[in-house]
């Protein structure tokens, strides 16, 4: 994959605007099609499949944010076609290594989330997962996190992440700015959704956040 690329998060919470928005994402020139974490919660796994089928040729991401018992997940969602699924960092080893088990057995590639893991621990802990041998690290700034901890941004740390390990770091924004900021960090793919999907002309919005997120890193080579 040619970096940086661009994972579009479709966190509705139902299928038919699942569609709807992983449309929109397509047109835009999405890379990876990610079924989000409402969508599954809400629909259930088997919604995994009806993403693959709606993507078509695109990659699909499980973010199912995995924690216990994570081989089962990785293992369903490979069955449904999915190419990526998300184990959260923060987690115990054990369950780092059953995704990555489940990843080598079944053909699916495992983004270690790094969603929680305290500021200070982010660089430690990218290493020791790496260690294990996920493929990917995620930096992810959750929404109630902004809520409550207004002054944390995107890109926080990203750098220390990239300068830590050897794969592939994505960063989870929420515009333009938190993009090129992650990008300068080194962030090798971004994910992006909310809140450009449910906006008003939000194939235009989506198409120019893609173009510029990929104009900029050709320009910095």
């Amino acid at each position: 994959m040619q970096k940086p690329w661009v994972q579009i998060a479709i966190d509705t919470l139902n299928v038919e605007k699942a569609n709807e928005y992983t449309q929109i994402a397509l047109q835009a020139g999405a890379d990876w099609i990610e079924a989000g974490t409402p969508l599954i919660y809400f629909e259930g796994i088997k919604v995994i499949g009806k993403m693959v089928e709606f993507s078509k040729d695109v990659p699909v991401v499980a973010d199912f944010k995995a924690q216990d018992g994570v081989y089962k997940y990785f293992a369903d969602a490979a069955k449904q076609g999915a190419k990526v699924a998300t184990v959260l960092a923060q987690m115990n080893d054990g369950s780092i290594q059953e995704a990555v088990r489940a990843g080598k057995e079944h053909g699916i590639q495992v983004i270690a989330d790094l969603f929680s893991v305290k500021p200070e621990d982010l660089a430690q802990r990218a290493k020791e997962v790496e260690a294990l041998g996920v493929d990917y690290l995620l930096k992810h700034l959750g929404m109630d996190e902004t809520k409550y901890y207004p002054d944390r941004k995107c890109a926080d740390g990203v750098k220390e992440i990239v300068d830590a390990v050897s794969i592939p770091v994505g960063v989870s924004t929420f515009g333009i700015e938190d993009a090129l900021e992650a990008l300068q960090a080194g962030a090798s793919f971004i994910v992006q959704g909310e809140p450009i999907l449910s906006s008003e002309n939000a194939l235009e919005k989506l198409t120019a956040f893609i173009t510029t997120v990929k104009a900029t890193a050709n320009e910095n080579k």
